[in-house]
């Protein structure tokens, strides 16, 4: 946040500069004078003139124009006041401002008052970063009105920003993201910072969470996420946009679905409805509909916005909310359609009751409860989450189909923090059944909230979910003017496992990178692993690798040995450690020692997948990108998912075995192509 709030005040703009309105849009204020005049100030709340930027003992103010602006902080919360505008001319369809500081729409905001009758009114969203909010007066055209700007509050967020008044017939986003993205875009380091991952979606700049809306529509895959579309950490939820045509190389698109109005857009789903049943359609071709969870004055509801250009631009619903429980934690909706009872099927939790919702509708505007699921699982683990369900193939049973409901916790997980859990069943389109006790989908900590594709050409044949590489208890990660990155795009089927001869076989899930991935391999070569024992052998030299971005694929024997493996080492005293180890009867992830392990105190860890070995052997496929790794075990029977932090990018791989009853009877090296285009 403090490097986007200098880059915005060094900017340094003028008020009639291009970039800050259109050619036709009216000046109403951009207070960058030294005096309020001719407005009319009362109380101390506004200060002797408009504000510098932040005032004493507030925390930074960001997202205005030019150098100054009305803050009602001077004096602290305590100070009230009033300022009234000279009378204008409403001569355009919007009248729009920047806005931020408090949320109490009693004591505190913009009034638009006519014949001194209030016709429009707006307050803060609680933040310092001030965001676009606009009001429609295309009826009043004509008449004569005043702005009013007041501050009665006087206890915790009692002030209010606000700058650059304009009136407008092309109102802007609640977000200005193309002045920060210009300047991004033109960096030499776009889309190249040390730790970004050059396989994995990214965001260019900002906080980025859960995957949403994944759908695949006319040869396009479309990817939307939580954004905030004002700084690097969580906040102004919103959908953030991207496709492509082969899940490696992805355009970022235009900000899908903003936070408006007081609402911020949480996760959710997108269908295309290819009969327009819910009548959202232009009749030139189905329509896309985005069901998503809105967020705001105290509850969560099921909303919808729908798109009739392929994605590129999104309304929402006039009828909005279209699923309304008055509650505060029912959220994340994943719909599909059902051919058998042909009609849409929503899963949604109720969060604090660790509950999952079934419902159906005709039309996805009206809703019917189905069923309910839980609680059930990791039942002393708090908060279900982003649900999904579908159905998938059992390997070398192919007349064999169970449905997967996952669901994810905030906390809890099998290596700390947040994770996911699934349970294998049945779902005859009314009610879901497990057959068998939940298990984790990942055993690192770093995946979280995965959702699959929906509309995937039956030619295709695959289910391929996607989760954010991140945790939430260790979120704020080291990387900036980016946060976070998506897992690789994963294929997914079940399989029929014992894992010992005391224990039922069940189903497990299994999770392979897409094969679209190895069209990115730009060379391969076998490494010599042969007498690999203690100390480690050194697999490759410094400068053999350019950088971390490499898969790893391996064979290993472990015989007896307590331990047998690889360590990418990226410093004298700095490596991380992917192993079998038998005490555990596990494969482990070990990045205690991996690099920057410090900005949380709960980062560093060893963690740990319980595995079979396979007539004495398993199997280990290992991407590495810079910051994130993923192991792929047995063929994706277990996966572990983790972030990484060195401070060198210069990698040697090591290979090590407990006693010389282990080996490793193969292992190769594949330098990976990065997917982003460079200025």
């Amino acid at each position: 946040m403090l490097r986007l709030t200098l880059a915005l005040l060094g900017l340094g703009f003028a008020c009639a500069g291009s970039s800050l309105r259109g050619a036709d849009d009216l000046l109403i204020a951009d207070f960058e004078s030294d005096s309020y005049a001719p407005w009319n100030i009362t109380g101390d709340a506004f200060g002797p003139s408009p504000a510098l930027g932040a005032l004493d003992n507030q925390m930074a103010v960001s997202g205005y124009r030019g150098n100054r602006l009305i803050n009602t902080f001077f004096g602290g919360d305590e100070s009230t006041g009033t300022a009234t505008s000279p009378e204008f001319t409403i001569e355009r369809s919007h009248i729009a401002f920047l806005i931020g500081g408090g949320p109490h729409q009693d004591t505190l905001g913009i009034q638009l008052l006519v014949d001194d009758q209030v016709v429009r009114s707006s307050t803060g969203t609680e933040s310092e970063h001030l965001l676009w909010t606009s009001w429609d007066v295309k009826d009043l055209r004509g008449r004569t009105a005043r702005l009013y700007l007041f501050d009665r509050a006087t206890g915790g967020w009692g002030h209010l920003c606000v700058d650059h008044i304009i009136q407008t017939d092309q109102p802007p986003q609640p977000f200005d993201l193309a002045d920060d993205l210009a300047r991004y875009r033109g960096q030499a380091d776009y889309m190249n910072e040390p730790l970004r991952p050059q396989f994995h979606f990214s965001p260019e700049i900002n906080w980025m969470n859960d995957p949403n809306g994944l759908v695949y529509h006319d040869g396009e895959y479309h990817l939307f996420h939580q954004y905030n579309p004002a700084g690097n950490a969580w906040g102004h939820m919103s959908w953030g946009h991207a496709v492509s045509k082969d899940l490696m190389h992805w355009e970022h698109l235009p900000l899908a679905i903003p936070e408006e109005n007081g609402v911020m857009a949480f996760s959710g789903c997108c269908v295309v409805d290819h009969h327009n049943t819910s009548g959202l359609g232009d009749g030139d071709e189905p329509p896309m509909v985005a069901i998503y969870t809105g967020h705001g004055h105290g509850k969560q509801s099921q909303w919808l916005a729908y798109s009739n250009d392929h994605g590129r631009t999104w309304t929402k619903y006039a009828g909005n909310p279209v699923l309304d429980l008055d509650k505060s934690d029912f959220r994340d909706p994943k719909v599909f359609w059902h051919a058998p009872t042909s009609r849409w099927v929503m899963v949604v939790s109720l969060a604090n009751e660790k509950v999952l919702v079934f419902y159906g509708s005709d039309d996805l505007k009206s809703w019917t409860e189905l069923s309910r699921f839980g609680p059930a699982g990791v039942l002393n683990k708090p908060n279900w989450e982003c649900p999904d369900l579908f159905e998938l193939s059992v390997e070398g049973e192919p007349d064999t189909k169970l449905w997967v409901l996952e669901v994810d916790i905030g906390s809890g997980a099998i290596a700390g923090g947040s994770g996911g859990e699934y349970f294998v069943g049945t779902f005859d389109g009314q009610r879901f059944q497990a057959i068998q006790q939940s298990q984790w989908v990942d055993y690192g900590r770093d995946f979280y909230a995965p959702v699959s594709w929906e509309n995937l050409p039956a030619s295709d044949g695959r289910r391929i979910w996607l989760g954010w590489f991140n945790n939430w208890e260790t979120c704020l990660v080291p990387t900036s003017p980016w946060r976070s990155c998506m897992s690789i795009p994963r294929s997914l089927s079940l399989r029929k496992v014992a894992r010992n001869n005391e224990e039922p076989a069940t189903y497990v899930l299994v999770q392979t990178p897409v094969e679209e991935f190895r069209r990115l391999i730009m060379s391969s070569r076998p490494l010599d692993t042969s007498n690999v024992g203690w100390p480690p052998k050194r697999l490759t030299e410094a400068g053999d690798l350019e950088d971390m971005t490499f898969e790893l694929t391996a064979t290993l024997k472990p015989g007896e040995a307590r331990s047998v493996g690889f360590r990418i080492r990226t410093g004298d005293d700095e490596f991380t450690e992917v192993a079998y180890d038998r005490d555990f009867g596990a494969v482990y992830v070990d990045r205690r020692d991996s690099g920057n392990v410090s900005f949380h105190a709960a980062f560093a860890g060893r963690h740990h997948a319980p595995i079979r070995l396979v007539d004495g052997e398993l199997t280990l496929r290992i991407l590495v990108d810079r910051s994130t790794i993923e192991v792929f075990i047995n063929g994706g029977e277990a996966v572990i998912s983790d972030r990484i932090f060195p401070t060198r990018h210069e990698p040697v791989i090591e290979a090590f075995a407990g006693d010389d009853t282990a080996s490793i009877p193969d292992a190769e090296l594949h330098r990976v192509e990065s997917t982003w285009e460079r200025n």
